[in-house]
């Protein structure tokens, strides 16, 4: 039995079923199929053993497992799960790792282990610096993984300046005036990408999934109407 303390699905956000006779569910994390009490009307559900995974555990698991090549689905995905905090540094990880995940699955050549390296290089950014730094940790991963796909170290000029480039060009589609949200910048981060990517380096990811944020109650910042994914 599956014994979930939200009261509402994390992947689309409405009421959970609890229910009284066992139903047969597959969960949306590791593919395995329990007997269930609680989940979604929907059909989705998470069993035990992923609903206690660790953030980057889970971010790692849903990078290995999926086929999609577009990187607002799959960072929604992760996000779902009740491991990920509703801010927090492990969104400096997620957001190059998702970005290096789909462009693989485009069949773009990537280099050997490069999610593995977005997610440790990413994992480095510490919370926070959006406000006591000055630049968001999301934009950073932009350019982190511009970076990995290309190869860049600090002596290669062209592949360096095109890391940077990500960085500033994610940075700049960040500022809006308002309160953090990780949720936010993470999603506009990944857009930006989308665009810098199909701009600079010909790799073209397509955005399919249409966001409808399910985290405005666990934001206190929340600005609800003029945040777009409200």
């Amino acid at each position: 039995m599956n014994m979930q303390s939200q009261e509402n699905c994390g992947v689309c956000g409405k009421p959970l079923v609890y229910g009284t006779k066992e139903a047969l569910k597959t969960c949306n994390f590791c593919g395995k199929e329990f007997p269930a009490l609680i989940y979604c009307p929907e059909g989705h559900y998470v069993c035990d053993a992923c609903h206690s995974r660790g953030a980057l555990d889970v971010l790692r698991d849903v990078l290995s497992s999926t086929n999609s090549a577009d990187p607002i689905e799959i960072l929604e995905k992760v996000a779902s799960h009740p491991s990920v905090p509703m801010h927090g540094p492990e969104h400096h990880a997620m957001v190059p790792a998702i970005i290096v995940a789909a462009v693989k699955n485009t069949g773009y050549p990537v280099p050997e282990g490069a999610i593995e390296k977005a997610i440790e290089r990413g994992a480095k950014v510490p919370g926070g610096w959006c406000g006591s730094n000055g630049v968001c940790g999301a934009a950073i991963g932009v350019g982190t993984a511009v970076s990995v796909l290309t190869g860049a170290t600090p002596l290669t000029g062209k592949e360096r300046g095109l890391a940077n480039e990500a960085t500033a060009y994610a940075l700049g589609k960040l500022i809006d005036g308002e309160p953090r949200c990780c949720k936010r910048s993470s999603r506009r981060a990944i857009e930006a990408a989308v665009e810098f990517l199909k701009k600079k380096m010909g790799i073209d990811l397509k955005i399919n999934h249409k966001i409808k944020c399910q985290y405005t109650q666990r934001n206190r910042e929340c600005i609800k109407e003029r945040c777009p994914y409200y």
